[in-house]
């Protein structure tokens, strides 16, 4: 049999071998660090993103429920006109329709 180029006669590596797998393992860290490092800059940005984002929404959402409040009281108030004038609310939403589309 012949004997391992790589290996001396205990089964051992020689130490080129061994440097040469350290610095195969060293690289192979480096380009998984990158990665890592990578994908720790990808999920803190979406992190940011999803922060952002509800932000945004809780603020619409404010000024959703203002609009909505506000329109609210335009109609209670048009329907109090309304039943003040004798007139129905189908006539003055009528009325303010037509002067919508006239100006």
């Amino acid at each position: 049999m012949r004997a391992n180029r790589a290996t001396e006669r205990r089964g051992q590596y020689s130490d080129a071998v061994l440097s040469e797998l350290e610095s195969q393992n060293d690289e192979q860290v480096e380009g998984m660090s990158s990665r890592v490092r990578m994908l720790k800059d990808l999920t803190v940005a979406i992190g940011d993103e999803i922060r952002d984002s509800s932000s945004l929404a809780d603020k619409m959402n404010d000024s959703f429920e203002g609009t909505r409040v506000r329109l609210r009281g335009t109609m209670n108030r048009m329907l109090r006109m309304a039943e003040r004038t004798g007139v129905g609310w189908r006539v003055w939403l009528g009325f303010f329709a037509a002067l919508v589309v006239l100006f």
